[in-house]
């Protein structure tokens, strides 16, 4: 008969073998069945000489709601977990927040948004099983002792202008890390703009979670790239703080076109109390849907107006996307496609780029004949001259480069 601390001490050292060692993840880590991940595990256990029989290693059920944040994690670390894990979600914690990870291996982050890879990635039994917690201080300690890949650019933008087609084109080379509105750096920042905590650390904090996100998983990558947020242009000035060297653009269009796309398809943007944190709009209480949105997309527009002094910028209106993708934007980034780069970053135009199964097809005429009065109202009332200030502005660029 095995006693309790018999079975405990076998499942320590189980656990403890798996988390050292990245061969040993990576075999356990292709499983999505719970029940072959299981028979796995037994191997594992029996090649390490521990009586599987004591053990269970069945994972707990899936948690598409996110509730286990508000619990312990199977695994706390004081430093980061070995190679193949990526932060996914803050959790709330003592002093800033917490980060859980989950295992990625080496592979690509080639889905539209960083939310799809985790939803892919982070319920494997592996993920579920040795879900792993770091604090803020050990985020930010861990920063300092592994080399990870500086950030090649930022894509701020104004909402459905474009962006999550430069991060599909920029993804879709092979030695690229594109990270496109994960869910970590949105929280970081939350918490960064509101937590009082000194300008340093929220530096800190932010090169932090950006490392993380560009760990060199399968030791083969050359640039990285984060597509942030819509309402990360307000943290501008953290981001150039944090990362001076690093070069951004920010993408918009005709504000009718945007606006149409969020009243089909209301954004965070256009719901009321969604950006409190934010403050972006006074008093939104009263305002309709188009006026509200138009507000809110105004004040991004100004944001990267205002904050286009602080250098390293690139003004990008989506009529003129696809050939800036061709030449201008990645020379902004710092490189100039080779043929194939090239070829992979033009085969991702041919598809929709938030649904990668679908043909691409312009949408823009659809949008312009989709224009109410309501928008085209809200739109003349919000957000006419904001329009106008960031196309003088980038026109004003263009002549002087």
């Amino acid at each position: 008969m095995t006693d309790d601390s018999t079975i405990d001490e076998n499942a320590q050292r189980f656990r403890d073998s798996v988390l050292a060692s990245p061969e040993l993840q990576a075999r356990l880590g292709v499983f999505v069945d719970p029940a072959a991940f299981e028979v796995e595990a037994r191997a594992i256990a029996a090649e390490l000489g521990l009586n599987a029989d004591t053990l269970s290693f069945y994972p707990p059920a899936p948690d598409p709601l996110g509730i286990s944040r508000y619990m312990g994690a199977p695994v706390t670390l004081d430093h980061w977990p070995s190679i193949g894990w990526l932060p996914v979600r803050a959790v709330p914690g003592h002093d800033g927040p917490a980060f859980d990870w989950a295992w990625f291996g080496d592979r690509t982050l080639r889905e539209p948004l960083y939310e799809d890879s985790v939803r892919r990635m982070g319920t494997r039994p592996l993920s579920r099983v040795y879900r792993t917690r770091t604090d803020l201080a050990a985020l930010i300690a861990g920063a300092a002792q592994e080399d990870t890949l500086e950030p090649d650019g930022f894509v701020f933008h104004m909402s459905r202008c474009g962006s999550t087609l430069v991060a599909q084109m920029l993804a879709a080379v092979p030695h690229h890390i594109v990270a496109s509105e994960a869910a970590p750096i949105d929280e970081m920042l939350q918490w960064a703009l509101s937590s009082g905590a000194s300008f340093d650390h929220q530096v800190a904090a932010l090169r932090a979670i950006v490392a993380a996100l560009g760990r060199n998983r399968s030791g083969a990558a050359r640039r990285y790239f984060l597509k942030l947020d819509a309402w990360h242009i307000f943290a501008l000035p953290l981001f150039r703080a944090a990362f001076p060297g690093t070069p951004w653009i920010f993408l918009y269009r005709q504000p009718e076109e945007v606006v149409v796309s969020h009243v089909g398809m209301p954004g965070m943007h256009f719901v009321t109390g969604m950006l409190s944190a934010t403050e972006v709009v006074a008093d939104d209480s009263i305002m309709s849907m188009e006026d509200r949105g138009a507000a809110v997309l105004a004040r991004y527009l100004d944001a990267a107006v205002q904050h286009f002094p602080s250098g390293g910028g690139m003004l990008v209106n989506y009529a003129n996307l696809r050939a800036a993708m061709e030449l201008a934007i990645p020379t902004h980034f710092g490189f100039a496609p080779d043929a194939d780069e090239a070829a992979a970053m033009l085969a991702a135009t041919t598809r929709h780029s938030k649904a990668p199964d679908q043909a691409y097809s312009d949408d823009t005429a659809r949008k312009r004949a989709a224009v109410t009065p309501e928008i085209a109202a809200a739109v003349e009332t919000h957000l006419r001259d904001s329009y106008a200030r960031i196309e003088a502005l980038r026109h004003a660029e263009s002549a002087t480069t």
